[in-house]
């Protein structure tokens, strides 16, 4: 009979060489990655639970709990990984395009300079009193006979001091060394004095007008600065620059240089 414990139990007997079975530690190891370095609780879970079959060493449930949350963990940051490039991705698309909005801005305030304002109240730019006839943003009421000499230009509804009406035209006693219609804007550059010019533009869309002083010529024609926006006038059209770069092109329908 065996002897009975303090509670009535009997007393269980180990044999005199046992010993504990050790725990695996890569088990351990996979459990501690799981939460620091996700991927590498995997690896170590596959590799304890291989080894803890073949040695009958304890740690099985530590290896299985690194492996479930090794792949939680991994899983997550993968999505974390894909929101966040996705998340910087539309940031850079944001900027980029408030960025050419902010361009865009800029050249709307520079390039439409064509107002009605600086057509209302031209500057006289010879001594000879400006002529008297009203003008509009639009339309160009027929002017009187003025002294203006030079040769006549070659495009159509223009003389000496460049369009009759619907388009600018020089002040009195100013003759048209330049007189252009393209696809979108009729043009007369004017002369002061030797040298010394004027650059008048109406826009076609909306009759928006610009007077610049001092274009200079250039080989092709001449090229009237306004800031970092130049409007280059050549036989073939005009073509606006902004900082350099291209920002509009018009075809000539009419160009006349003298």
């Amino acid at each position: 009979m065996s002897e009975q414990g303090g509670y009535g139990y009997p007393q269980q007997q180990y044999p005199q060489n046992w010993q504990p079975r050790p725990t695996n530690t890569l088990a351990v190891l996979a459990l501690v990655f799981a939460f620091l370095v996700a991927p590498l609780g995997i690896v170590f879970g596959h590799i304890a639970r291989s080894q803890i079959k073949r040695t009958g060493e304890q740690g099985d449930g530590l290896a299985l709990a690194g492996l479930i949350i090794g792949y939680i963990f991994t899983a997550l940051g993968i999505l974390f990984f894909i929101a966040w490039v996705a998340f910087w991705g539309l940031f850079a698309s944001a900027v980029n395009e408030a960025a050419n909005n902010a361009n865009s801005s800029t050249y709307s305030s520079r390039a439409n300079t064509y107002s009605a304002s600086q057509r209302a109240t031209p500057t006289p730019r010879t001594t000879a009193p400006p002529s008297t006839v009203p003008r509009t943003t639009t339309t160009t009421a027929p002017r009187v006979t003025t002294t203006a000499v030079g040769p006549l230009p070659t495009v159509t509804g223009t003389d000496r001091q460049g369009f009759i009406s619907n388009g600018p035209s020089c002040n009195a006693n100013n003759p048209a060394v330049a007189v252009a219609i393209t696809t979108g804007s009729r043009i007369v550059v004017c002369e002061t004095g030797v040298g010394r010019y004027y650059y008048k533009g109406e826009r076609g869309s909306d009759g928006a007008v610009i007077e610049l002083d001092d274009p200079i010529r250039t080989r092709e024609g001449f090229a009237a600065s306004n800031g970092d926006v130049v409007y280059q006038l050549s036989p073939s059209g005009l073509v606006i620059l902004d900082g350099g770069s291209e920002v509009a092109s018009e075809s000539a329908v009419e160009v006349w240089l003298n």
